[in-house]
């Protein structure tokens, strides 16, 4: 079992989201870690809503005492699904991420944004009609990653994580932990990949603490410090007293 120091605040966990790694928390980390907060960045195996979301749920559980479970992108879907029904997650914090009610699938929330370019994704097709769904690389950097330096942008393209067709059309469960846990939303006002119009609404429906940032879809790299005041903030309206620590 993951043990952290003893102590009144919850542990961090950030999960990333899609074309993505855990490396792309490395900023908001080192922040964290400064303020003397127990970080956990654990893979997002990006396979499938529903078993995904067990991964997160289990690596909770491993931890000792209190959590805050931080999402981006598709990992918002992923933490809204693994968090109902733990009693140790105490809050939620959204970074340009999905936060999906019942049916909805990340796909499905987009649809009322306009059309992306035809060749934005490149499947590549599995065996059993699945497919990995790539980011195609000359959209990486102006679409995914606008205000990311083209130098550090062209890394991130060779090394994204795919996630499958099937986790972009899986639709969430009726239990969604934002509808009874406090949750925070970090809106990307420069994001095209989530149009902010669509995160203010599903920050608005969670009634989340809402901050902006002048940032694109993985707002933390560029601009780490509006993670962390988020996840910041969380943490002094969550944190446990010593005696229930």
């Amino acid at each position: 079992m993951f043990d952290p120091p003893a102590g009144v605040n919850p542990a961090i966990v950030l999960v990333h989201g899609a074309w993505a790694d855990a490396s792309c928390w490395n900023g908001v980390i080192k922040e964290l870690q400064a303020a003397n907060l127990t970080v956990y960045a654990p893979p997002n195996p990006l396979r499938g809503l529903a078993s995904d979301a067990a991964t997160i749920a289990t690596f909770v559980k491993a931890i000792s005492g209190p959590v805050i479970l931080v999402g981006h992108s598709y990992g918002g879907s992923v933490i809204s699904v693994a968090s109902p029904g733990e009693p140790k997650v105490r809050a939620l914090v959204y970074v340009s991420a999905f936060a999906p009610d019942e049916g909805e699938s990340c796909l499905s929330i987009l649809a009322s944004s306009p059309p992306p370019p035809a060749d934005l994704f490149t499947p590549v097709p599995f065996a059993s009609g699945d497919a990995d769904v790539y980011f195609t690389p000359k959209y990486y950097g102006p679409v995914f990653a606008s205000d990311v330096p083209a130098t550090t942008a062209s890394i991130l393209a060779v090394t994204q994580r795919p996630l499958t067709g099937s986790a972009l059309n899986e639709k969430a469960p009726g239990a969604v932990g934002w509808k009874t846990i406090p949750s925070w939303y970090l809106i990307g006002d420069a994001d095209l990949v989530i149009p902010p119009s669509i995160q203010l609404m599903m920050a608005q429906r969670a009634k989340a603490q809402i901050t902006h940032v002048d940032g694109s879809h993985p707002s933390m790299i560029v601009h780490p410090e509006a993670t962390v005041a988020a996840i910041l903030a969380a943490v002094e309206a969550t944190k446990l007293s010593p005696s229930l620590s």
